[in-house]
């Protein structure tokens, strides 16, 4: 597992630890000041010790577990009529949103239940995720920064600028194909859905396609090498993965790099396992669509055409 993660794993169990600690530190100081709630916490823990023990053992708990209840309305009764509020022997997590397990359960558009990070997690994760995106390579290129006249007069553009600030922001953005003439906003507008992404804590990579390219490669003649040094191998593998897989990837200026024997089909594997993976995937060129139907081929044309949205930068309103 990437270490970033394992490092937030870790994070959220010491936090755990941190919540336990205290909680018992609160216990302790209420049974020091109120000496008459100690058989009943005493019992308590005797009836969780237990209950725990029989589920590990495979042995039903249900009484148990229905005996601790009335011990505990009798505690949280006694210290109500000690002046101490119940609630204070509630752990106190560092996040109260997801009780520092890193997930919080939404509602699906499909009436189901899905899980999905935490706000908390998503900012352990945003700073390393905006180093490894590459959208510090353009400093000014950002939804933030975006002057409010960056497309006065084109309400069409307007437009589809907000829609897709909204669906980085706060969703998922399709997969896409941004083209049109040089200087129209399309480098910018992607960059910016990147930068969303990783803010948000969520994997995203710029790279120019000509820079993937080489890239595949290389790790083309990894996999064809008698011997590679396995640090240079894994770190090709590892910039391979996350071409692949991550949530985001802008595949900018595409049609400028120069063609080899492998290029339809690096693209289509590219494209292809990010698919299957749910991955998005937005694409830049400036050139239009039937010159990219006769630079890649119909089967690159024909998976872009049949599986990404196909989004005109134009100066016309």
């Amino acid at each position: 597992m990437d270490s970033v993660y394992e490092d937030v794993k870790s994070i959220l169990e010491n936090r755990r630890i941190r919540s336990e600690i205290l909680l018992k530190l609160k216990k302790d100081q209420i049974r020091k000041e109120h000496p008459e709630i100690e058989s009943i916490e005493q019992e308590i823990d005797k009836m969780t010790e237990d209950t725990l023990l029989a589920a590990l053992e495979g042995k039903s708990c249900e009484d148990l577990a229905s005996r601790i209840a009335p011990l505990e309305k009798k505690r949280d009764d006694l210290l109500k009529d000690l002046g101490v509020d119940p609630q204070i022997l509630l752990p106190e997590p560092f996040c109260k949103h997801c009780n520092d397990t890193g997930y919080i359960r939404k509602p699906g558009k499909d009436g189901t239940v899905e899980t999905d990070l935490c706000v908390c997690v998503r900012e352990l994760l945003a700073p390393v995720m905006l180093s490894r995106s590459g959208v510090e390579n353009y400093p000014n290129y950002s939804f933030d920064k975006a002057a409010d006249s960056f497309y006065e007069g084109n309400a069409t553009m307007q437009e589809l600028f907000e829609k897709l600030r909204k669906l980085a922001e706060k969703e998922k953005l399709p997969n896409a194909v941004f083209y049109g003439k040089s200087g129209k906003g399309k480098t910018f507008t992607a960059v910016s859905c990147a930068r969303a992404y990783a803010k948000q804590g969520r994997s995203a990579l710029v790279i120019r396609q000509a820079e993937a390219q080489e890239l595949m490669m290389e790790h083309r003649k990894a996999i064809q090498s008698f011997y590679m040094a396995p640090s240079k191998e894994k770190e090709i593998e590892e910039r391979v993965g996350y071409l692949t897989q991550s949530d985001l990837l802008v595949l900018d200026d595409l049609g400028v790099e120069a063609r080899t024997p492998n290029t339809e089909a690096d693209l289509l594997y590219l494209l292809d396992t990010r698919m299957l993976a749910g991955k998005t995937t937005i694409i830049t060129t400036n050139f239009d669509l039937e010159s990219l139907k006769e630079r890649y081929g119909g089967r690159f044309f024909d998976r872009i055409d049949r599986s990404f949205k196909m989004l005109r930068f134009t100066c016309e309103g």
